[in-house]
């Protein structure tokens, strides 16, 4: 239940995010991204920097330690080396650069930004270029140790996922010394597919053969509202367990096979205890939807009410409902609220069962 939690705390804290850069992009700020790449022995370009600026080490290739002096001379530089700067003797580092009028406070956002990420995460963005140059080295020679370092810092963090979202949308780009757009723009792109990502991940594949699970709750939404429901699901889990819920999501492989319909409507209608359908104007113009509301409106006509449950994020007509039906406003209670909803109407159904 942590874990399932801390991903709706991290939902949270991403859209707070998204809102300030967006509004920090809406002022086109003078302010630039640069990466350097430092050999060792390389001698140091003579560049001056626009003020305020700030400087990070992003991470090292620090080469390969396969001999005991290679190790006792990597010690020796960990105990010697102003580690902010990155270790001395490293054969690669690389640098960035954030420099302009507004670099304290993207600094500031960018740090927030880079604390999304727990130890394993941050570990595999640090470290994503880092890892060819230590398997071409590997290929080389399979008996070294090639050593990489990467800077924990929350802004190095963010910076090299920056890097990372580049490389998968503009390939190539990532290679560039100046990055862009800018920095606030493009933490905005990077920002909204994160949590693109968190919506729609798949976070408790089910091996249980569908076509044979009694489920607690179903819950019946257009795709435009899977993040407020996937959040629902994600607490109802932690309380019912896993295979309580139909969420399409947790099923994609059994439902991707011909006759869907038949078997979605045998969900709704007669293996679910209760039906909770998040409704909008969007409800009406999916097909999917229109599919599973010939199962629930089966459900009213038969007065199987209690098995039903009304959330409205608008007003929008819906066919076969009245205004005289009973829901829960969406706009008015939180995810947390809803599920809390949810398993009090279960409690009922099974104490009246």
């Amino acid at each position: 239940m942590e874990h399932k939690v801390s991903i709706i705390q991290k939902k949270l804290e991403i859209k707070r995010l998204i809102k300030a850069f967006e509004n920090q992009a809406n002022k086109f700020h003078k302010i630039e991204f640069h990466t350097y790449e430092y050999h060792q022995g390389q001698v140091i370009e003579n560049r001056k920097f626009k003020q305020p600026n700030h400087l990070i080490m992003l991470w090292q290739f620090i080469g390969k330690l396969s001999g005991n002096n290679e190790i006792n001379k990597f010690v020796s530089n960990v105990n010697d080396s102003n580690l902010k700067w990155g270790l001395r003797g490293a054969e690669l580092t690389k640098y960035g650069v954030i420099e302009g009028n507004a670099t304290n406070k993207f600094v500031r956002m960018a740090k927030r930004a880079g604390a999304l990420f727990n130890e394993e995460e941050a570990l595999k963005v640090n470290t994503r270029v880092v890892n060819k140059i230590r398997d071409e080295q590997l290929k080389k020679d399979p008996k070294s140790m090639p050593t990489i370092g990467a800077n924990n810092n929350p802004l190095a963090i963010w910076l090299n996922y920056l890097l990372f979202h580049i490389s998968k949308t503009y390939p190539f780009r990532e290679h560039s010394t100046k990055i862009e757009p800018d920095v606030f723009s493009l933490s905005l792109v990077a920002l909204e597919q994160l949590l693109q990502e968190l919506t729609t991940e798949k976070t408790d594949k089910s091996t249980q053969d569908i076509s044979k699970i009694n489920f607690s709750v179903s819950v019946s939404f257009p795709g435009e509202k899977r993040d407020y429901v996937s959040n629902v699901v994600t607490i109802l889990k932690g309380k019912l367990g896993k295979d309580k819920i139909f969420y399409d999501f947790d099923y994609q492989s059994q439902l991707a096979q011909p006759n869907i319909d038949t078997l979605l409507q045998k969900i709704y209608h007669k293996r679910s205890d209760l039906v909770v359908i998040f409704l909008c104007k969007e409800y009406n113009e999916k097909e999917w939807c229109g599919l599973e509301w010939r199962s629930i409106k089966d459900l009213i006509k038969s007065k199987q009410d209690k098995k039903l449950m009304l959330v409205r994020f608008d007003q929008a007509e819906i066919d076969g409902l009245f205004s005289i039906d009973g829901y829960i406003d969406a706009l008015k209670f939180s995810e947390n609220e809803v599920a809390e909803f949810i398993i009090e109407r279960l409690e009922i159904i099974n104490n009246n069962a």
